[in-house]
């Protein structure tokens, strides 16, 4: 699998890198980091009339600026060769944003990781801004990592088991919003791609949508329509449990109603403790179209763990 990994330096960004450590991505992945300084940055209407002695200040702190985020890529890039990862890294200057995008275009991206925000000053491109459009625009599957949660040990290295480190992580949970769309189940086939082990935890949920205007949720209950989707919804639900039950034995499913499907996503994540998220995105649903954009965009904005977007490129 081909990862990017962008980095600022902010803690946000260093979530990012510890959350690549922790995930179960395939053993031979190849990691590209990758760090944006901004041009708006030097490229001010404002710094067109300058002096001599200013336009050689402003060349200095452009010098500066690109040894900064080069010591930045090296430092980070050392983290994960460290922890046996195969990286390559890469400078760019430009808009963050759509740097990132076109990197994972040209390089033909798997997975893009971002932190969910960023820093003030020159170090500021993972701000929310930035995430959002990078989930939007990314050709391929997004993860927007947030803390708490996804963290390595105290060396830097993933544990693996409690024989490997004492005070080892508790299991990875992951909660799988799914709505039987297309998107939904290429997110089913990313998960069973990973080298998930036996301690991970997967809680597929689908949320029906209630109509509760005038009540209208009583009578959808009780309508044959609403019973006939419940039964498909189950037993979509049962099909999920067995493909990912092939890869870890801790799969639970569970089906509930709500009139917001994604306040209930995030509920439900808070509830099971989750690490990560996983949904499809813009899924559209032979159950219900509840996996759009919107609620991507705004489960990604609001959970308090990890969010996975997964696209198909």
């Amino acid at each position: 699998m081909k990862i990017l990994l962008a980095t600022d330096g902010s803690e946000s960004a260093h979530s990012a890198v510890d959350c690549l450590m922790r995930f179960p991505f395939p053993s031979d992945s190849e990691v590209t980091m990758l760090t944006v300084i901004d041009r708006a940055v030097f490229k001010n209407e404002e710094l067109t009339d300058l002096i001599d002695e200013q336009q050689d200040a402003l060349e200095e702190t452009e010098k500066i600026v690109q040894e900064a985020a080069q010591e930045l890529l090296e430092r980070e890039a050392a983290r994960l060769r460290n922890a046996g990862w195969s990286e390559s890294s890469e400078l760019r200057i430009g808009h963050p944003a759509e740097e990132i995008v076109a990197v994972a275009e040209q390089l033909d991206i798997d997975c893009v990781i971002v932190g969910s925000h960023g820093m003030g000053g020159i170090k500021r491109f993972l701000l929310g801004s930035v995430s959002d459009y990078v989930l939007q625009y990314a050709p391929c599957s997004v993860l927007i990592a947030k803390e708490p949660g996804l963290l390595p040990n105290e060396s830097g290295a993933t544990p693996t088991s409690p024989a490997d480190d004492e005070h080892a992580q508790p299991p990875l949970r992951i909660l799988l919003a799914y709505d039987d769309s297309v998107p939904a189940r290429q997110a089913v086939e990313f998960c069973t791609s990973l080298p998930l082990d036996e301690q991970v935890e997967v809680t597929a949920l689908t949320v029906l949508p209630l109509i509760t205007l005038y009540r209208q949720d009583i009578r959808q209950r009780l309508s044959w329509l609403w019973l006939e989707k419940k039964k498909q919804a189950l037993a979509a639900l049962e099909r999920v449990t067995q493909e990912i039950g092939r890869a870890t034995p801790h799969v639970e499913a569970q089906l509930r109603e709500a009139a917001d499907v994604s306040d209930e996503i995030l509920h439900a994540a808070s509830e099971y403790r989750s690490d990560l998220i996983v949904l499809g995105h813009k899924g559209k649903g032979a159950i219900q179209k509840f996996l759009l954009g919107s609620v991507t965009t705004r489960i990604a904005h609001h959970a308090s763990c990890s969010v996975l977007a997964v696209r198909n490129h």
